[in-house]
């Protein structure tokens, strides 16, 4: 069994991801953002160390004699402290902090760094790519993203992955695709704004889709990664199916007990997809049908609330 330093735990995939790594017999050291009156739950297994990825000293805590490095989390944009700007808060915390991490991948034990990606590293709209039509974006396609986010994640899996080349770490990255599962706050979750539509018009109008996968099969990849050693230097692209978003639109007719008509054409594919082969070989038990389903139906009900109460 491993002690996991794990980074991103209380988020989404986290919130899954823990309970499932504590029931394979695994110890984690958590890393817990600071915030004002809030203390981490206690939980048999589970140490807290409260701080944030640009702080040398919570880093040097979490990865003090731990077997594995699991770095899940991502900063988006906030409110810089008083001597930063936006965007030098966002490298340093983001940037700097995951280099922090991989710095130290080399005193753990198995020597082994997990990294959580994202799809983003193709670019918010992969048709703009100049290589787009060459070349299948499988996990060894050229990266060219044109804004901050993909840009920093890509630089990042680079520095990962030559770790692995270049001094024999066990680091892999694993890009996860469009996840499903409520978010918080809910109005934040995938495809809200089209079930929303459906709610209050009766129909879907603006054409939407994405690579995705359900949050339990994200922690179960990310926790099957855990302690394997033929891992190094591999990329994944993890999702397990495009969806467009329309396809909802029967599961919502449902829940309302009415019609919801489509009013757009198919969401458009990038003209050369995204594909994930690699993943589909070591993970096979999907979750996404039932995923999709229930999500779609929690949000029909949400949406009706919230309509209910906005008239």
């Amino acid at each position: 069994m491993a002690r996991i330093a794990l980074t991103g735990g209380t988020g989404l995939v986290g919130g899954v991801l823990v309970p499932l790594l504590l029931a394979r017999g695994h110890t984690l050291r958590m890393l817990v953002r600071p915030r004002s009156g809030r203390v981490p739950t206690a939980m048999p297994g589970v140490e807290w160390v409260v701080g944030r990825l640009d702080e040398q000293a919570p880093i040097r805590q979490l990865v003090h004699d731990v077997d594995v490095i699991l770095h899940a989390a991502y900063l988006h944009p906030e409110e810089p402290p008083p001597d930063r700007s936006l965007a030098e808060h966002w490298v340093q915390t983001n940037f700097v902090g995951s280099m922090r991490l991989l710095e130290n991948t080399i005193g753990v034990g198995l020597q082994q760094l997990i990294y959580v990606s994202s799809l983003a590293v193709y670019g918010n709209d992969p048709d703009q790519d100049p290589l787009g039509d060459r070349f299948v974006r499988d996990e060894d396609f050229p990266l060219w993203p044109r804004e901050f986010y993909g840009s920093m994640r890509s630089a990042t899996e680079r520095l990962v992955i030559t770790a692995a080349h270049a001094y024999g770490l066990n680091t892999s990255v694993f890009r996860l695709g469009h996840v499903l599962g409520l978010r918080q706050p809910w109005t934040d979750s995938p495809f809200v704004g089209t079930v929303r539509d459906a709610v209050r018009h009766g129909e879907i109008r603006t054409a939407v889709g994405s690579c995705v996968l359900a949050v339990e099969d994200a922690a179960a990849i990310l926790a099957d990664a855990v302690g394997d050693r033929g891992l190094r230097g591999q990329v994944f692209n993890t999702f397990d199916r495009w969806l467009d978003h329309a396809d909802i639109a029967p599961i919502v007719a449902q829940e309302l007990g009415r019609p919801v008509a489509v009013r757009c054409a198919a969401a458009k594919r990038p003209r050369s997809p995204i594909v994930g082969e690699r993943i589909h070989a070591r993970h096979t038990a999907w979750r996404t049908a039932a995923a999709i389903a229930d999500l779609a139906r929690e949000l029909t009900h949400r949406c009706q609330q919230e309509s209910g109460a906005a008239g």
